[in-house]
C-alpha cells in the first residue's frame, strides 16, 4: 500500500503544482494586459483541482502510513530505510513513522514437519522418519531474530538443526533400541535440538517421530524375527496349558481313587453285605420282582 500511495503522490503532486503555476502565470499576464489606470494588480494564486487532489492524497498517505495494526500473536518490527528498530510493537494499533515499514513476526507456537529424514544407527542400519517439531520464538528477541534471519526462520534455522539433531542422537542407538527405547530417543533429540536453537532464542516445545521405519530388507528381517518370537511364546504358552490340564486330570483321578478307597473302607466297616442291602433299599422303587409262576421274590434276604 505504501508504494501505491507514493506513486500516486509523486505523479499527482508535480502535475497539480505545475498546473497551478501555469494558472498563476496566465492570470498575471491577463492582468497586465488589462491595466488601464497604471495600477498593477497584485498576483493571485487560484487553487486548482489537480493541486487540491495532490495535497489530499499526500495527507491521506501520511495519515494511513502513520498507523499500523499488529495482529494477535505477533510482534511488529519497524524497518526504516533498511535499519531494524530494536524497539518492537505489541499487539494492537500503533502510531509509527510513515516512512517505516512494519514486519509482523509470529511468536505463537508453530508446528513444522521435516519429511523423510534419514540417519544411520549404531549397528550401521539405515533409519528414516518424519519429524514434527513444535516451537516458538522469544518475543523479547524478535527484532534481533528478524535482523539475522528475516521471516524465513523455519527453512534457514529450524529444519537444518532438526535433521542434524536426529542424526546425532540415532547414531548412539542400535536399530532394536530405536524401537524399544523410542521415548528415550525422542527426549534425546528434543534436548539436542533445544540446545542448538536456544542460542538463537528459539524455544522447542515438543517433537514427534512419525512413520518411523528402516530399509525394506531390514524391515522384513525384523518382521520375521517378531513372528518367530511370537510363535515361540505361543508354543510355550500351549505347553504350559497342557501341563496344567494334565496335572488337573491327575489330581481329579487321584481324588476319585481316594474317594473310592474311602467309600470301600466305609462299606467294610459297616458290615459289608448289610450295607449293600441298605443301599439297594434306598434305590428301590417299591415293586417286588415276580417269578414265571407269578410269585414274588423277596427283595431282601430276611434270614
Amino acid at each position: 500500500m505504501s508504494l501505491f500511495f507514493i506513486a500516486i503522490f509523486l505523479l499527482a503532486a508535480p502535475i497539480g503544482i505545475g498546473y497551478g503555476l501555469y494558472i498563476f502565470s496566465l492570470a498575471d499576464v491577463r492582468a497586465r494586459n488589462s491595466m488601464r489606470d497604471k495600477q498593477v494588480p497584485e498576483p493571485t494564486f487560484k487553487p486548482t483541482l489537480p493541486a487540491v487532489a495532490g495535497l489530499v492524497l499526500m495527507l491521506l498517505y501520511i495519515s494511513l502510513e502513520s498507523y499500523v495494526i499488529v495482529p494477535a500473536g505477533h510482534i511488529g518490527i519497524q524497518v526504516t530505510f533498511g535499519t531494524v528498530n530494536q524497539e518492537t510493537l505489541g499487539e494492537g494499533l500503533h502510531l509509527v513513522n510513515p516512512l517505516s515499514s512494519v514486519q509482523n513476526l509470529d511468536v505463537r507456537l508453530v508446528s513444522a514437519k521435516l519429511a523423510g529424514s534419514a540417519a544411520g544407527t549404531k549397528d550401521l542400519q539405515q533409519v528414516h522418519t518424519d519429524i514434527v517439531v513444535n516451537y516458538r520464538i522469544s518475543g523479547d528477541r524478535a527484532a534481533h531474530i528478524y535482523k539475522e534471519f528475516g521471516l524465513d526462520l523455519q527453512d534457514k534455522v529450524v529444519m537444518p538443526f532438526v535433521n542434524e539433531s536426529f542424526k546425532a542422537i540415532t547414531a548412539h542407538y542400535t536399530s532394536e533400541e530405536l524401537i524399544t527405547k523410542r521415548d528415550e530417543v525422542s527426549a534425546g533429540i528434543k534436548q539436542e535440538l533445544s540446545d542448538k536453537l536456544g542460542k538463537y532464542n528459539i524455544i522447542v516445545s515438543d517433537i514427534s517421530l512419525v512413520n518411523f521405519g528402516f530399509s525394506a530388507e531390514y524391515q522384513k528381517a525384523i518382521e520375521a524375527k517378531v513372528i518367530a518370537t511370537q510363535s515361540k511364546l505361543q508354543a510355550e504358552q500351549d505347553l504350559a496349558r497342557i501341563e496344567v490340564e494334565a496335572k488337573q486330570t491327575i489330581a481329579k483321578a487321584e481324588g476319585r481313587a481316594k474317594a473310592i478307597q474311602i467309600e470301600t473302607a466305609a462299606i467294610n466297616s459297616q458290615g459289608g453285605q448289610s450295607y449293600v442291602q441298605l443301599k439297594a433299599i434306598e434305590k428301590w422303587s417299591g415293586n417286588l420282582p415276580t417269578t414265571v409262576a407269578g410269585g414274588t421274590i423277596p427283595f431282601v434276604n430276611l434270614k
